[in-house]
């Protein structure tokens, strides 16, 4: 990934990210691990983004600047256009089919790699659950 997308930051980084979506250190207060994944952003935050995203999006050399850590995901996300491709937010809240994060985890972005980088990828289910998020208008 160029960095400015979920999925363009992590191009060229093989070794970055993995894991199912489910499981990891927790990112967000209140968020728990020991929980199902639901589609929260608090939720979303822990099994996703913190254990598996801020393996490579985070601190100064995250790619493109995109940071996924739990302080400052949101506001690099929603509303926010992508690097790789400026006509696409990466979360286009109430819109998961043009968001670019849904394009980038599901492998079908015009521009860059699935994500996470070099697998393995999302399942599913944890897929769903973010496009429900993005589509119930990303709340924070």
């Amino acid at each position: 990934m160029r960095l400015g997308t979920l999925g363009a930051v992590l191009v060229g980084m093989a070794g970055c990210g993995g894991g199912g979506g489910y499981g990891g250190p927790g990112g967000m207060p209140g968020g728990d691990p020991n929980m199902p994944m639901t589609a929260t952003f608090s939720s979303i935050q822990t099994h996703v983004f913190t254990p598996i995203c801020s393996a490579c999006h985070a601190g100064a050399a995250a790619p493109q600047g995109l940071k996924l850590d739990a302080a400052n995901s949101y506001m690099m996300l929603v509303n926010v256009a992508s690097a790789e491709v400026p006509s696409i937010k990466r979360v286009a809240p109430g819109d998961s089919a043009n968001s670019y994060i849904v394009q980038k985890i599901e492998g079908h972005a015009a521009v860059g790699a699935r994500m996470p980088f070099g697998g393995p990828y999302l399942d599913a289910t944890t897929i769903g659950l973010i496009r429900q998020w993005i589509d119930n208008g990303a709340p924070r």
